[in-house]
């Protein structure tokens, strides 16, 4: 199959620029003059448009929702420069650039990102879905992005991870996209953050409650060091104190405290919300959000808003870099979780339907193949009937006029058999009292068996056909479309 690059539809929640960009100045000579007006009175540089997000998806770039040409963009994460192909979703990026009038393209100029953390694990606590690494606690999501083959189950201590994430309320990481490194110098631990007790005699200061010492750090930037300022640093970790070697980075994310001689026409940020104030402001990481009276709301209002709510906010940046809100989109929290077999797909309707349950498509659906097949710009046009996915999403309640909808957020490709035995719904257990072709008959129950099914105690489908009949069977997996398709078969002792 020729994979050329596509629309797709992501986790991040859709960009209605075309109406923001009218409100923001971007449709109206007169803003757009006045915009320039005010660049100019300020002395700062034209940059266009700003996002920061998470990498949801390619065939483009997406984040915050915009597919974002990238062909002649300069692209650096962690101060490493790379390619689109070395892009993964659940990355925490910048990207400086035009949005096109339809709001949901556009092209980069610049990519810039960090992890938050790379380093390794000293603890490990899956019943809180918890890790410890560089001092610093990790928060395993439903919504965390894994290598390929990677799951939180088969994390061990000592394991170096790289972790994109953003920070709650409580100073939690709260990881977007864990990778595990096969292995990396003592001396290339990395730590981002903001800049707290800044003690320029010791040499010493916190991120997010990890000491770090910059006595051995590179001379230019220790004179401009200041609290509040986010910092990528490299160095080592040994007993609780991150010691920085080489140069300390300015952080690529954030708006506090660089680009002061920059303008931006329309600035998009994403995150979740921490410190809020009597709906009047919060922040997302360090990013101060002024709500005031023109803020407009998608998705709820301004007593919607809670700690930890999920949001996209849209405006322009002040002089102390606040960020303005001309908008502010709350995201909904997924909480329908269905793992099973694809019955269906109708791509005029943007809907497909697993285990009888229909859920819609939309710009905020993410999509990532985890199957064989890996393919790099997955959509729904890629789903097939009787795949094999785990599905996230929410419930919108039916009105005088519409009917209740269920609308995913992600959808995972699986191989048939990555799920565990708890995740499939079919278990029949019992004598079997019929042999058709392809089929079973157990306790009333007919059940395909195919190349799929795992058979416990047989050579081959032919071996199983030729002395199941009486057989007592324990029979697990997954239906399609009413059909019950058997992945384990096992005789029942």
């Amino acid at each position: 199959m020729n994979y050329s690059p596509k629309l797709q539809r992501f986790y991040v929640a859709p960009v209605l620029l075309s109406l923001l960009l009218a409100a923001c100045g971007g449709g109206s000579s007169d803003n757009a003059n006045n915009s320039s007006a005010s660049s100019a009175a300020n002395n700062t540089i034209a940059e266009g448009e700003l996002t920061q997000g998470m990498v949801t998806g390619f065939g483009s770039v997406i984040v915050n929702g915009v597919h974002f040409d990238v062909k002649n963009a300069a692209i650096e994460i962690d101060g490493e420069s790379l390619v689109e192909s070395d892009l993964k979703i659940g990355q925490i990026v910048r990207i400086t650039g035009k949005v096109n009038g339809d709001g949901i393209h556009g092209t980069a100029t610049k990519l810039e990102g960090e992890s938050q953390l790379v380093g390794p694990i000293t603890s490990i606590d899956l019943t809180t879905n918890t890790l410890v690494a560089l001092g610093q606690t990790i928060l395993i999501t439903a919504d965390t992005f894994f290598d390929d083959d990677v799951t939180a189950a088969q994390l061990t201590v000592g394991d170096i991870i790289k972790v994109s994430s953003y920070t709650n309320a409580e100073g939690n990481l709260v990881a977007t996209r864990i990778d595990v490194k096969n292995s990396l110098a003592n001396n290339k631990f990395q730590l981002t953050g903001d800049i707290e007790n800044l003690n320029t005699t010791a040499l010493t200061f916190t991120i997010n409650g990890t000491l770090v010492d910059y006595s051995k750090a590179s001379a230019p930037l220790k004179a401009t060091l200041e609290n509040g300022l986010k910092v990528r640093v490299i160095g080592s970790f040994t007993a609780d104190t991150f010691v920085a070697v080489g140069n300390i980075h300015v952080s690529h994310l954030g708006f506090k405290h660089h680009d002061h001689d920059k303008h931006w026409d329309l600035v998009t940020l994403s995150g979740p919300v921490t410190e809020l104030t009597n709906g009047t402001s919060f922040k997302i990481e360090e990013t101060v959000v002024l709500i005031t009276t023109s803020t407009r709301f998608d998705g709820g209002n301004a007593g919607n808003l809670q700690t930890g709510t999920q949001v996209k906010v849209y405006g322009e940046l002040d002089e102390n870099r606040n960020l303005v809100a001309k908008k502010i989109k709350l995201n909904y929290k997924a909480k329908i979780s269905q793992k099973g077999l694809v019955d269906a797909i109708d791509l005029a309707a943007k809907t497909f339907i697993v285990n009888d349950t229909v859920f819609e498509v939309n710009e905020d659906t993410s999509f990532n193949d985890r199957s064989r097949a890996k393919v790099r710009f997955f959509d729904l046009e890629d789903l097939a009937t009787g795949d094999t996915i785990h599905v996230r999403g929410y419930k919108i309640a039916a009105t005088a006029t519409t009917a209740e909808r269920n609308v995913a957020t992600r959808v995972e490709r699986h191989n048939p058999h990555a799920f565990g035995d708890k995740d499939w719904k079919l278990e029949v257990e019992g004598t079997v009292d019929a042999v058709g072709d392809g089929t079973i008959t157990v306790a009333g129950q007919v059940i395909q068996v195919n190349a799929l099914t795992r058979l416990e105690g047989f050579t081959s489908l032919e071996n199983f056909f030729a002395v199941a009949l009486g057989k007592e069977v324990e029979v697990k997996g997954l239906t399609q479309n009413g059909v019950a398709i058997a992945l384990k078969i096992e005789l029942d002792d």
